[in-house]
């Protein structure tokens, strides 16, 4: 399975080689295709969860239990 990055990264490259092409042919549908199918895989993924500073769920979460300690002292 792809990361969610390569997906983004080759829906961009698709676009930009689909819109240099400016006669419609099999290629440019080709690229549509394409498209549509990184489209759809990167609806599947779905949203990707950033927490602070890059850390992990498990690394956040450690923070989370320390900041809540601290504060209860």
């Amino acid at each position: 399975m792809h990361s969610k990055k390569t997906y983004e990264l080759l829906l961009s490259r698709y676009n930009d080689m689909h819109n240099a092409i400016l006669k419609p042919c099999a290629e440019k549908e080709k690229f549509a295709t394409l498209i549509k199918d990184v489209e759809d895989q990167l609806e599947k993924i779905g949203k990707t969860v950033v927490y602070l500073n890059g850390m992990t769920a498990l690394e956040y979460a450690i923070h989370l239990a320390k900041v809540a300690n601290a504060q209860s002292n």
